[in-house]
């Protein structure tokens, strides 16, 4: 790929993504890796954790500024990495957000096992990036089963159960040389 490109790099905690997008990202310049978790960080008063029902409204709040992030560094010349947790369920939010400046958008799903998730979320430290980090089995779980079966996206899956983060940048870079992984705004 030789134009900036945007591409969602999303999963179930403990999947990877604050390893593996970050890296994708350094084989392009110029690059940017953004963490869309960083966005709950920024609610001073009245967050609900994001798991959480109550939480839709404020979640596709987050989804939709860290889109229009990542839309601003591609539409500036740099192919951008948006690591989080940004679901197919999302999609009209990305769509609104990415249609004035991108047409297509390439959409990669980091899902390891449920027992590869919790082993690797569990044995995070305590903090990540100056947060809190999400190590509590219980929202792991039921994030990871949300991601279980996603329909038409199923094929942006890729399982790196048995693949270490060399393995898993490699995956990640063919899909995006392959186009693969792109979904057209307007199609969705």
């Amino acid at each position: 790929m030789s134009d900036p490109f945007l591409l969602l790099l999303s999963g179930p905690p403990g999947a990877g993504k604050s390893t593996v997008g970050p890296a994708v990202a350094g084989h392009f310049d110029p690059s940017a890796a953004l963490t869309a978790d960083w966005m709950w960080t920024t609610i001073v008063n009245g967050h609900i954790p994001p798991w959480e029902a109550a939480s839709d409204h404020q979640n596709r709040a987050m989804i939709r500024a860290s889109v229009a992030a990542g839309v601003r560094m591609v539409d500036a010349g740099y192919s951008t990495v948006i690591e989080g947790v940004i679901g197919p369920w999302y999609w009209d939010e990305v769509r609104d957000e990415i249609a004035p400046v991108v047409e297509v958008v390439s959409y990669v799903v980091l899902r390891p096992s449920l027992a590869t998730c919790l082993r690797r979320a569990v044995d995070r430290s305590d903090r990540e990036r100056g947060r809190p980090a999400l190590r509590d089995p219980e929202p792991i779980t039921q994030m990871w089963h949300v991601f279980a079966e996603l329909g038409p996206f199923e094929r942006h899956v890729v399982d790196t159960t048995l693949l270490d983060v060399e393995a898993t940048v490699g995956r990640v870079l063919g899909l995006l040389d392959t186009g693969e992984c792109r979904v057209s705004v307007r199609d969705g």
